[in-house]
């Protein structure tokens, strides 16, 4: 099976070119350390986020913070080895002990009209990495960047999937910190399974379609005032 192809829009002159590449899954697996992450079941996570979130991108992260290119600020991508997507310098050195594979991208529109309060401050100011815009149909929107990342011993642990810290700047949001009626861990890291519920065959695509789209919607309904939007409905 050849290794899945991803694309990343990037600025030539005056114009938008799409640069494209196969993902180079072996310069993934030794570029990090993934115990439990095997080859096979590598391929199976990039193939199906290639097939369902196409626009998401697999890079390397220290947590949320992405690592980006020491030349020109932007990402990493696993092309002919670890590389930047824009000047498509290679990556130099060794990563940090703690980087760990990930993804990174934005979601599907959340629609904003019905949230007024949210709306309201999005017409001030939309987040850094953040996303608004309008379509007809859908109306007013917002895409939120995640960044989703494999912890050591995947798939016995569950992956970790992290707001930008822009996304807590947006009228209504209460603070970024461990909290359990708004679901949130540390450092702007999504509470997405009770313990004992996370299953070792769920892959990153799953969890995002889920499990974290849906956190996405709770946390900006809580936003905008329905302060039970975590409430368990039975």
């Amino acid at each position: 099976m050849s290794a899945p192809t991803q694309v990343f829009p990037r600025r030539e002159g005056d114009g938008v070119a799409h640069h494209r590449w196969a993902v180079d899954l072996a310069s993934a697996r030794k570029a990090v350390r993934a115990k439990g992450l095997s080859a096979a079941r590598l391929a199976r996570e990039v193939q199906e986020m290639s097939q369902h979130l196409p626009r998401w991108i697999i890079t390397v992260s220290q947590e949320r913070l992405l690592i980006r290119c020491r030349r020109c600020d932007c990402l990493l991508v696993f092309d002919r080895g670890l590389r930047c997507v824009a000047c498509d310098a290679p990556h130099r050195g060794k990563l940090p002990r703690d980087a760990r594979l990930s993804w990174f991208g934005l979601l599907p529109p959340v629609g904003v009209d019905s949230l007024p309060r949210v709306a309201r401050g999005l017409k001030e100011r939309v987040p850094p990495g953040h996303v608004c815009g309008s379509h007809e149909g859908l109306g007013r929107y917002l895409l939120v960047p995640l960044v989703a990342t494999y912890p050591q011993g995947f798939p016995k642990k569950e992956p970790e999937v992290f707001y930008q810290a822009g996304f807590f700047q947006l009228h209504g949001m209460p603070a970024e910190r461990p909290a359990h009626d708004y679901h949130m861990l540390d450092r702007g890291r999504q509470c997405l399974f009770t313990a004992g519920e996370w299953r070792r065959r769920m892959t990153m695509r799953q969890v995002l379609q889920q499990r974290a789209y849906a956190h996405v919607i709770k946390m900006l309904n809580y936003a905008n005032g329905k302060t039970a939007a975590f409430a368990k409905v039975s």
